[in-house]
C-alpha cells in the first residue's frame, strides 16, 4: 500500500495564524503511522513573495518526499528561486517515485490569473513521465478539471481540461487526478479515473455561490489521505479538531 497526505491552499502570507494553521496540519500528518509522500497541491504563498516560499519550505518535514505544484497565487521565478536556495529541484513539473507508486505533478498556474492551463511544458512532462513509468500513476495540479457548483470558483477553473483528459485516454496505467484551489475536499471522477480534492488549509470555501465572504478562514483546516492499494485508491478527508489549534 501506499500513503499520500495531501494537503493544499496555504496561502502563507508572513503572518503567525496562517503558519500556525500550516504547523497544526503538519503536526497531524507527523502522527500518522506511514506517510510515503507528502503533497501539496498550490497556492504556497498569497502574494508570492520570497519570504512566503522560504517560510513554507522551511516547515516541511524533512523526512517524507514532498512534491509541491504551484497553484494560481504562486508566482513562478520566486516559486523556483526558493526551491534551488532549500536545495530542492527546481522546477514547476516534478516527479516523485514512492513504492507502488509514481506521482507526477503538473504545473497548472499562470502568473497573475486565476484561471488555469497545463501549458507544453506540462503537458510533455507528463507524457514522458507516463510512458517510462513502471506501475500505476497520480497526476497531482493545482486547478480541477470539472466545475465543482459554485458561481465564482467555477469561473477560475482548468481551461484545457481536454488536454488532461487525453493524457488519462491514452495511458492505462493513470489511477487518479489530485487537485486543490477549491478550499474544499472534493470527490467525483474524470475521465473514467478518481478525482479527489484536498480541503483548505486557509479556509474553507463556504456553501452557497453568492456569499460574501466566499471563504470562511475560521473553519478548522483539513487534509486528506489517500490510501492506494493497486489500482485502487481510498480517501478520508481529515479536519482538525479546535484543540489542534
Amino acid at each position: 500500500m501506499t500513503f499520500i497526505a495531501h494537503l493544499s491552499d496555504p496561502h502563507l502570507d508572513g503572518s503567525p495564524q496562517r503558519l500556525h494553521r500550516l504547523h497544526a496540519v503538519l503536526a497531524q500528518v507527523a502522527d500518522l503511522p506511514q506517510v510515503d509522500v507528502v503533497l501539496v497541491s498550490g497556492d504556497i504563498a498569497d502574494h508570492g513573495e520570497a519570504a512566503e516560499y522560504e517560510q513554507f519550505f522551511d516547515t516541511l518535514p524533512g523526512d517524507v518526499p514532498v512534491l509541491t505544484v504551484p497553484g494560481n497565487h504562486d508566482l513562478t521565478a520566486p516559486f523556483l528561486a526558493a526551491l534551488d536556495n532549500k536545495g530542492r529541484l527546481a522546477s514547476l513539473n516534478t516527479t516523485v517515485d514512492v513504492p507502488g507508486l509514481r506521482l507526477i505533478g503538473l504545473d497548472s498556474h499562470i502568473d497573475e490569473n486565476d484561471e488555469g492551463e497545463l501549458g507544453d511544458a506540462a503537458l510533455e512532462h507528463a507524457r514522458e513521465q507516463l510512458a517510462s513509468a513502471q506501475g500505476p500513476v497520480v497526476l497531482a495540479l493545482h486547478h480541477p478539471p470539472v466545475a465543482v457548483g459554485h458561481e465564482v470558483m467555477d469561473r477560475f477553473g482548468l481551461t484545457n481540461a481536454e488536454d488532461l483528459a487525453d493524457l488519462v485516454h491514452t495511458h492505462e496505467n493513470v489511477i487518479g487526478i489530485l487537485t486543490g484551489h477549491v478550499h474544499s475536499a472534493l470527490a467525483t471522477t474524470y475521465a473514467g479515473v478518481p478525482l479527489l480534492g484536498a480541503p483548505g488549509i486557509v479556509s474553507t470555501m463556504r456553501l452557497g455561490s453568492k456569499t460574501d465572504p466566499i471563504a470562511d478562514p475560521e473553519a478548522m483546516p483539513g487534509l486528506a489521505i489517500h490510501t492506494i492499494r493497486g489500482s485502487t485508491t481510498s480517501t478520508v478527508f481529515h479536519y482538525l479538531s479546535p484543540s489542534a489549534l
